[in-house]
């Protein structure tokens, strides 16, 4: 697999998928403390909070905003493996996650 190109994938998806009025884009030049405050703030963690839950409130059979971004990250029906799956959360939660304050996302940083 082609990581760099995912993850680009991944992060464009995830902005689409939430649209910029929910959440804002971090910066390819933002600095930890950028990071720290993007990270912390309300509109990033409700988007967080969000990703297991229904896209459509009003169908909980819907499918989940993680499940909408998986399946435009990973586009082939044959790609929609146990492995992208992981693979997707994990980079999904370093996103998220505030102690990871460096804008790379690199394979050691999933792994772990």
């Amino acid at each position: 697999m082609k990581k760099g190109y995912y993850v680009r994938r991944l992060k464009e998806c995830l902005w689409r998928t939430f649209d910029i009025n929910r959440i804002k884009p971090y910066e390819d030049n933002f600095n930890k403390e950028q990071m720290r405050k993007w990270k912390e703030s309300e509109s990033v963690k409700k988007v967080h909070e969000d990703l297991y839950m229904p896209s459509d409130p009003d169908d909980l059979s819907s499918n989940t905003y993680i499940t909408l971004i998986i399946k435009s990250v990973f586009t082939s029906e044959k790609e929609h493996t146990q492995a992208n799956v992981v693979w997707t959360q994990s980079v999904l939660e370093v996103i998220f996650d505030e102690n990871h304050l460096s804008i790379k996302i690199d394979s050691d940083i999933v792994e772990s």
